[in-house]
């Protein structure tokens, strides 16, 4: 790997008007996850989720074009309601390194996402390519309304 991280990574940050725990059950609870995760016009299907440090989440990510993107991620940092880290890849290799970090604030919860890819070459042809800085806009914005709708009641 190269060593630096800045210009392999892509990193995101919202603040939503939730507490973190109720941001936290959207994050890793998969009847709710599955509803809202992914880019505008994107679905998830063929999901299975083990949730525990080590274990495997598995789904296609499906375009509004119909492709499919199957994904592999594996668990390998689990602090309930702050912070996450998971190797994200297609089951032969780790793309990138994925943490989300849950910060209580004064108005909810600021999520920061951060993606660690192996090379800036890497990384900068998921931004070009596949349009990940504004993908990642339109998933937070999708976890935001998400929250918002069916989860609010619960707070």
């Amino acid at each position: 790997m190269e060593n630096n991280e800045k210009d392999r990574e892509v990193r995101l940050e919202r603040e939503v008007p939730f507490k973190r725990e109720l941001v936290w059950m959207a994050l890793t609870v998969p009847e709710h996850q599955n509803r809202y995760w992914g880019p505008d016009g994107f679905t998830n299907e063929n999901v299975t989720m083990d949730f525990r440090v080590g274990g495997a989440w598995t789904f296609d990510m499906v375009a509004p074009d119909g492709t499919r993107f199957p994904n592999h991620v594996v668990f390998t940092e689990i602090t309930p309601h702050s912070r996450l880290v998971f190797d994200h890849g297609d089951g032969q290799r780790v793309w990138f390194i994925a943490s989300i970090d849950l910060l209580e604030t004064a108005r909810g919860t600021l999520i920061k996402l951060r993606q660690l890819f192996p090379s800036q070459a890497e990384r900068d042809e998921v931004v070009e390519k596949y349009g990940a800085i504004e993908g990642g806009k339109q998933h937070l914005a999708k976890l935001e309304a998400y929250l918002h709708d069916h989860l609010a009641s619960l707070a």
